[in-house]
């Protein structure tokens, strides 16, 4: 994988030849760490439209970081869940799903509730907007830089033992490529937003429960 994953950042595959490999690995191994890093990467390019590789500065970082890991032989530790928090976000679901609620009791269930659903759709969407902008700013910038290590400590522990190790450096190329435009962007979102418009309550239903924080894989380096 660390390999494939290299010759997906030098260029000498696009998207397509990356996506089908990564997938093979995946189904091939049994090894846990491969396929959490190969199902992370999948978030990281289009298996839509083939393409050469489209990275942030973040996204290039964080490349790298599981280059490393990947050549190390180390191992992520599985995720553990968090103690579950409300925020004001859930309360506002929970409103608007009581909303939707009453409208039901009132006009009778049935399939013309879909078109009573329909104006929860946009509000839903942006308390998702909301909650995710309200998750990244409680995650700390040194985390966000470190993923999947846990500490520099950590991060620096596993690059000793790994001799040898390239780090590829940024392209200036890399930095002004899209995989599409934004009109392109735009309406591949309209049947996605059409069908949580007609589904906003179900999400609703969702959004008002307790989020409970993960806390995320880190790199256990105790048996290397």
């Amino acid at each position: 994988m660390a390999a494939v994953l290299r010759s997906y950042m030098n260029e000498e595959i696009t998207a397509f030849a990356f996506d089908e490999a990564l997938s093979e690995m995946i189904e091939a191994t049994s090894d846990e760490t491969v396929q959490n890093i190969g199902r992370a990467l999948w978030f990281l390019y289009d298996d839509c439209t083939d393409h050469k590789v489209v990275a942030s500065k973040e996204e290039w970082d964080y490349y790298n970081r599981l280059l490393l890991l990947l050549e190390s032989d180390g191992e992520l530790a599985p995720e553990t869940p968090g103690r579950r928090t409300w925020r004001l976000t859930q309360a506002m679901a929970a409103v608007l799903f009581i909303g939707f609620l009453a409208i039901a009791f009132q006009k009778g269930f049935g399939p013309h509730l879909m078109a009573y659903a329909l104006p929860f759709g946009p509000p839903s969407m942006l308390l998702a907007w909301i909650a995710s902008r309200q998750e990244r700013k409680a995650m700390l910038r040194a985390e966000i830089a470190l993923t999947p290590f846990s500490s520099v400590g950590n991060l620096l522990g596993i690059r000793r033992r790994v001799r040898g190790f390239a780090r590829l450096s940024y392209k200036g190329a890399v930095t002004k490529r899209r995989i599409r435009g934004p009109i392109a962007r735009v309406l591949m979102r309209i049947p996605g937003a059409m069908i949580w418009c007609l589904f906003a309550p179900v999400v609703l239903a969702f959004q008002m429960l307790p989020g409970r924080k993960v806390i995320s894989s880190r790199v256990n380096n105790d048996h290397i």
